[in-house]
């Protein structure tokens, strides 16, 4: 599909905002993370990301 097969927009786009989950901090929540997909997404600064979310694994060649 091309751009120009696509229908015009009727609206603009939503733009989804979300910022670190720590009290008093306004910086943008770039790290997100979630235990599942039945619990919602939670995000925080690069400087508060949790460290029980940072794990070092390989990725999946497949």
């Amino acid at each position: 599909m091309s751009d120009t097969d696509r229908p015009t927009l009727t609206k603009a786009p939503e733009m989804h905002v979300h910022y670190c989950e720590v009290e008093g901090c306004e910086k943008w929540g770039s790290w997100g993370n979630s235990s599942s997909k039945l619990v919602p997404v939670r995000w925080w600064c690069k400087e508060h990301f949790p460290e029980e979310f940072k794990i070092n694994r390989p990725l999946n060649s497949k």
